[in-house]
Protein backbone atom coordinates (compact mmCIF):
# COMPACT_ATOMS: atom_id res chain seq x y z
CA UNK A 1 0.00 0.00 0.00
CA UNK A 2 1.39 3.39 -1.01
CA UNK A 3 2.48 5.70 1.84
CA UNK A 4 -0.06 8.54 1.26
CA UNK A 5 -2.94 6.11 1.64
CA UNK A 6 -1.51 3.94 4.40
CA UNK A 7 -3.11 5.90 7.24
CA UNK A 8 -6.50 5.75 5.53
CA UNK A 9 -6.08 2.00 5.07
CA UNK A 10 -5.09 1.54 8.73
CA UNK A 11 -8.13 3.51 9.90
CA UNK A 12 -10.38 1.36 7.72
CA UNK A 13 -8.89 -1.89 9.01
CA UNK A 14 -9.24 -0.79 12.62
CA UNK A 15 -12.98 -1.44 12.44
CA UNK A 16 -12.54 -5.18 11.84
CA UNK A 17 -11.69 -8.27 13.86
CA UNK A 18 -8.04 -9.10 14.39
CA UNK A 19 -7.08 -12.80 14.48
CA UNK A 20 -3.79 -14.38 15.54
CA UNK A 21 -2.20 -17.49 14.02
CA UNK A 22 0.87 -19.42 15.14
CA UNK A 23 3.69 -20.60 12.86
CA UNK A 24 2.62 -23.58 10.76
CA UNK A 25 -1.09 -22.99 11.31
CA UNK A 26 -3.10 -23.13 8.10
CA UNK A 27 -5.22 -20.02 7.65
CA UNK A 28 -7.04 -21.06 4.47
CA UNK A 29 -7.11 -24.50 2.85
CA UNK A 30 -6.91 -24.95 -0.89
CA UNK A 31 -10.45 -25.16 -2.25
CA UNK A 32 -11.94 -23.45 0.79
CA UNK A 33 -14.34 -20.54 0.31
CA UNK A 34 -13.19 -18.01 2.93
CA UNK A 35 -15.70 -16.15 5.03
CA UNK A 36 -13.73 -12.92 4.64
CA UNK A 37 -10.64 -11.41 3.06
CA UNK A 38 -7.49 -11.35 5.18
CA UNK A 39 -5.16 -8.37 5.48
CA UNK A 40 -1.78 -8.85 7.18
CA UNK A 41 -1.15 -6.62 10.18
CA UNK A 42 2.09 -8.30 11.32
CA UNK A 43 4.12 -11.37 10.49
CA UNK A 44 4.42 -13.28 7.22
CA UNK A 45 1.97 -15.60 5.48
CA UNK A 46 3.13 -18.24 2.99
CA UNK A 47 0.99 -19.26 0.00
CA UNK A 48 1.75 -22.63 -1.55
CA UNK A 49 0.49 -25.56 -3.58
CA UNK A 50 1.18 -29.27 -3.16
CA UNK A 51 2.47 -31.55 -5.89
CA UNK A 52 0.90 -34.97 -6.54
CA UNK A 53 3.70 -36.38 -4.35
CA UNK A 54 2.86 -34.01 -1.52
CA UNK A 55 5.86 -31.74 -2.08
CA UNK A 56 5.34 -28.11 -1.13
CA UNK A 57 5.51 -25.58 -3.96
CA UNK A 58 5.63 -22.02 -2.55
CA UNK A 59 3.82 -19.37 -4.57
CA UNK A 60 4.61 -16.26 -2.56
CA UNK A 61 4.83 -14.53 0.81
CA UNK A 62 2.43 -11.95 2.21
CA UNK A 63 3.68 -9.21 4.54
CA UNK A 64 2.00 -6.24 6.32
CA UNK A 65 -0.84 -4.60 4.35
CA UNK A 66 -0.99 -7.43 1.81
CA UNK A 67 -4.46 -8.90 1.17
CA UNK A 68 -5.31 -12.51 0.34
CA UNK A 69 -6.73 -14.50 -1.32
CA UNK A 70 -6.86 -11.86 -4.05
CA UNK A 71 -8.67 -13.83 -6.76
CA UNK A 72 -11.46 -14.78 -4.36
CA UNK A 73 -11.67 -11.27 -2.89
CA UNK A 74 -12.35 -9.79 -6.31
CA UNK A 75 -14.81 -12.51 -7.28
CA UNK A 76 -12.60 -14.24 -9.87
CA UNK A 77 -12.66 -17.65 -8.19
CA UNK A 78 -15.26 -19.32 -5.92
CA UNK A 79 -12.61 -20.47 -3.46
CA UNK A 80 -8.92 -20.20 -2.58
CA UNK A 81 -6.63 -21.78 -5.17
CA UNK A 82 -3.69 -22.15 -2.75
CA UNK A 83 -2.99 -23.00 0.87
CA UNK A 84 -2.21 -20.04 3.13
CA UNK A 85 -0.12 -20.73 6.23
CA UNK A 86 1.43 -18.66 9.01
CA UNK A 87 5.16 -18.52 8.23
CA UNK A 88 6.43 -16.60 11.26
CA UNK A 89 6.02 -17.36 14.96
CA UNK A 90 2.95 -15.14 15.19
CA UNK A 91 0.82 -13.67 12.45
CA UNK A 92 -1.90 -11.07 13.02
CA UNK A 93 -4.58 -10.71 10.37
CA UNK A 94 -7.57 -8.44 9.91
CA UNK A 95 -10.67 -10.25 8.65
CA UNK A 96 -12.67 -7.99 6.34
CA UNK A 97 -15.91 -8.99 4.58
CA UNK A 98 -15.26 -9.16 0.86
CA UNK A 99 -17.92 -6.61 -0.09
CA UNK A 100 -16.60 -4.16 2.52
CA UNK A 101 -13.06 -4.50 1.21
CA UNK A 102 -14.00 -4.01 -2.44
CA UNK A 103 -16.23 -1.04 -1.58
CA UNK A 104 -13.34 0.56 0.30
CA UNK A 105 -10.90 0.02 -2.57
CA UNK A 106 -13.38 1.65 -4.95
CA UNK A 107 -13.99 4.59 -2.62
CA UNK A 108 -11.33 6.85 -4.16
CA UNK A 109 -8.92 6.97 -7.11
CA UNK A 110 -5.98 7.20 -4.69
CA UNK A 111 -6.96 3.98 -2.91
CA UNK A 112 -7.57 2.20 -6.20
CA UNK A 113 -4.18 3.33 -7.53
CA UNK A 114 -2.44 2.09 -4.37
CA UNK A 115 -4.13 -1.30 -4.81
CA UNK A 116 -3.08 -1.36 -8.47
CA UNK A 117 0.53 -0.70 -7.49
CA UNK A 118 0.39 -3.57 -5.00
CA UNK A 119 -0.81 -5.98 -7.68
CA UNK A 120 1.80 -4.76 -10.18
CA UNK A 121 4.50 -5.44 -7.58
CA UNK A 122 3.04 -8.88 -6.89
CA UNK A 123 2.94 -9.68 -10.61
CA UNK A 124 6.55 -8.57 -11.08
CA UNK A 125 7.73 -10.63 -8.11
CA UNK A 126 6.02 -13.74 -9.47
CA UNK A 127 7.52 -13.19 -12.93
CA UNK A 128 10.98 -13.03 -11.34
CA UNK A 129 10.22 -16.28 -9.50
CA UNK A 130 9.22 -17.87 -12.80
CA UNK A 131 12.42 -16.63 -14.44
CA UNK A 132 14.44 -18.26 -11.66
CA UNK A 133 12.65 -21.59 -12.03
CA UNK A 134 13.19 -21.71 -15.80
CA UNK A 135 16.95 -22.08 -15.43
CA UNK A 136 18.17 -25.66 -15.81
CA UNK A 137 21.22 -25.56 -13.54
CA UNK A 138 20.68 -25.89 -9.80
CA UNK A 139 23.13 -23.08 -9.08
CA UNK A 140 21.36 -20.69 -11.44
CA UNK A 141 17.96 -21.49 -9.95
CA UNK A 142 19.30 -20.56 -6.53
CA UNK A 143 21.19 -17.45 -7.69
CA UNK A 144 18.13 -15.99 -9.40
CA UNK A 145 15.93 -16.92 -6.45
CA UNK A 146 18.29 -15.05 -4.12
CA UNK A 147 18.13 -12.06 -6.46
CA UNK A 148 14.32 -12.17 -6.37
CA UNK A 149 14.35 -12.37 -2.56
CA UNK A 150 16.80 -9.48 -2.26
CA UNK A 151 14.42 -7.23 -4.21
CA UNK A 152 11.11 -8.45 -2.85
CA UNK A 153 11.95 -9.24 0.78
CA UNK A 154 15.24 -7.47 1.44
CA UNK A 155 16.36 -4.59 3.63
CA UNK A 156 19.31 -2.56 2.36
CA UNK A 157 22.06 -2.54 4.99
CA UNK A 158 24.61 -0.78 2.79
CA UNK A 159 24.83 0.07 -0.94
CA UNK A 160 25.84 -3.51 -1.77
CA UNK A 161 24.49 -5.50 1.18
CA UNK A 162 20.90 -6.71 1.59
CA UNK A 163 19.41 -8.67 4.48
CA UNK A 164 16.54 -11.05 3.71
CA UNK A 165 13.61 -10.46 6.06
CA UNK A 166 12.27 -14.02 5.72
CA UNK A 167 13.56 -16.69 8.10
CA UNK A 168 14.29 -19.34 5.47
CA UNK A 169 15.68 -22.83 6.00
CA UNK A 170 17.50 -25.05 3.51
CA UNK A 171 14.20 -26.87 3.01
CA UNK A 172 12.48 -23.57 2.21
CA UNK A 173 15.08 -22.86 -0.47
CA UNK A 174 14.59 -26.38 -1.81
CA UNK A 175 10.84 -25.81 -2.03
CA UNK A 176 11.32 -22.41 -3.69
CA UNK A 177 13.66 -23.77 -6.36
CA UNK A 178 12.33 -27.30 -6.93
CA UNK A 179 15.64 -28.79 -5.75
CA UNK A 180 16.28 -31.38 -3.08
CA UNK A 181 17.21 -30.10 0.37
CA UNK A 182 20.68 -31.60 0.01
CA UNK A 183 21.29 -29.87 -3.34
CA UNK A 184 19.99 -26.55 -2.05
CA UNK A 185 22.26 -26.80 1.02
CA UNK A 186 25.27 -27.64 -1.17
CA UNK A 187 24.67 -24.69 -3.52
CA UNK A 188 24.09 -22.30 -0.61
CA UNK A 189 27.35 -23.40 1.00
CA UNK A 190 29.18 -22.77 -2.30
CA UNK A 191 27.83 -19.21 -2.35
CA UNK A 192 28.76 -18.78 1.30
CA UNK A 193 32.37 -19.80 0.65
CA UNK A 194 32.49 -17.32 -2.25
CA UNK A 195 31.41 -14.53 0.10
CA UNK A 196 28.19 -13.91 -1.82
CA UNK A 197 25.91 -14.79 1.08
CA UNK A 198 26.36 -15.09 4.81
CA UNK A 199 24.07 -16.74 7.33
CA UNK A 200 24.03 -18.69 10.56
CA UNK A 201 21.67 -20.68 12.75
CA UNK A 202 20.18 -17.59 14.37
CA UNK A 203 21.19 -14.92 11.86
CA UNK A 204 19.32 -13.90 8.68
CA UNK A 205 20.64 -14.33 5.18
CA UNK A 206 22.69 -11.40 3.93
CA UNK A 207 23.52 -11.03 0.23
CA UNK A 208 26.37 -9.13 -1.41
CA UNK A 209 24.61 -7.65 -4.44
CA UNK A 210 27.80 -6.79 -6.35
CA UNK A 211 29.13 -10.35 -6.07
CA UNK A 212 25.73 -11.85 -6.84
CA UNK A 213 25.42 -9.65 -9.95
CA UNK A 214 28.63 -11.14 -11.33
CA UNK A 215 26.93 -14.55 -11.46
CA UNK A 216 23.73 -13.40 -13.16
CA UNK A 217 23.73 -14.05 -16.90
CA UNK A 218 21.35 -11.20 -17.70
CA UNK A 219 23.11 -7.86 -17.22
CA UNK A 220 19.87 -5.87 -17.19
CA UNK A 221 18.40 -8.09 -14.48
CA UNK A 222 21.68 -7.88 -12.56
CA UNK A 223 21.58 -4.06 -12.54
CA UNK A 224 17.89 -3.82 -11.68
CA UNK A 225 17.38 -1.27 -8.92
CA UNK A 226 13.66 -1.77 -8.54
CA UNK A 227 12.35 -2.16 -5.02
CA UNK A 228 9.42 -4.56 -5.04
Amino acid sequence: MADPTQRIFEDFLGHYTLRTFKKGEIIIFQGEAPRAAFVVKSGVVKAYNLSVNGDEKPVGFYTPFDTFPGAWTYGKTPSAIYYYEAFTDEVQLYTVPRDDYVTFIRSSPEIMYAELQRYVVDHLAKSMRLNALQHSRAGDKLIYTLHYLSLSHGIRKSPQLVEITLNLTHQDFANLTGLTRETAATELNKLKHLGIISYGKNTPYQIRLDKLANLLNDQYIAELELKL
